[in-house]
């Protein structure tokens, strides 16, 4: 819907036209259904173009959620001084047994700091839990969005936790894939490397 009314106005500057008009995608009329702005492409989107919400974020509509689909793609050319970030969140399954949901810039990463039970290392006074190495992956949605040149990265943000529920599996050929599933790796204590004690140990 390229003549949509969210198309025709500065971001997030809604007029009557786009809260009561037709949805960004399917056209339904949102005089009597509920609607929001996606976080992505910043239309109003019908309920049923609504493909969830997470906290913090907000809204984002199923198209956005397609690989590729959001605001901008990865084969656009940016203008001199800007750059193409890939904004992505996550469903990450780790060893440590859980399932974390995760917002991050750029694809998805190898271990991720998540909890302690896998133990940690001391050093005067401060503890510092090992990362947890990434079982699985799913996308939950990706977007792109032009910055300017050298932006840093945002920090990756752990959005939800939970215990994992499947089963641990391991490959009848050696080397082939396995995972730790709902239990942890292996249960890890603190190692101290200067023989102080924890002091703002989290759990």
């Amino acid at each position: 819907m390229r003549d949509h009314p969210c198309q025709q106005h500065r971001p997030g500057h809604h007029t009557d036209a786009c809260l009561t008009g037709p949805c960004g995608y399917c056209g339904t009329s949102l005089h009597t259904i509920a609607s929001g702005e996606c976080r992505s492409c910043l239309r109003i989107v019908c309920e049923a173009c609504d493909a969830g919400y997470h906290p913090d974020l907000g809204p984002i509509c199923r198209p956005c959620t397609q690989p590729g689909g959001g605001a901008g793609s990865a084969s656009s050319t940016p203008p001199d001084d800007q750059e193409l970030h890939r904004l992505c969140v996550f469903e990450l399954a780790l060893n440590c047994g859980h399932l974390v949901t995760m917002a991050l810039t750029g694809w998805y990463p190898v271990s991720v700091a998540c909890c302690d039970r896998l133990g940690g290392t001391i050093l005067r006074g401060h503890y510092v839990p090992y990362s947890s190495h990434v079982d699985g992956t799913k996308l939950l949605s990706e977007r792109y969005e032009y910055r300017p040149k050298d932006t840093p990265s945002e920090p990756d943000r752990l959005i939800d936790r939970r215990p994992r529920t499947d089963e641990p599996y391991q490959s009848p050929r050696p080397g082939g894939p396995s995972h730790a599933g709902r239990y942890p790796a292996r249960v890890g204590a603190a190692w101290s490397l200067d023989g102080s004690a924890p002091l703002d140990k989290t759990h």
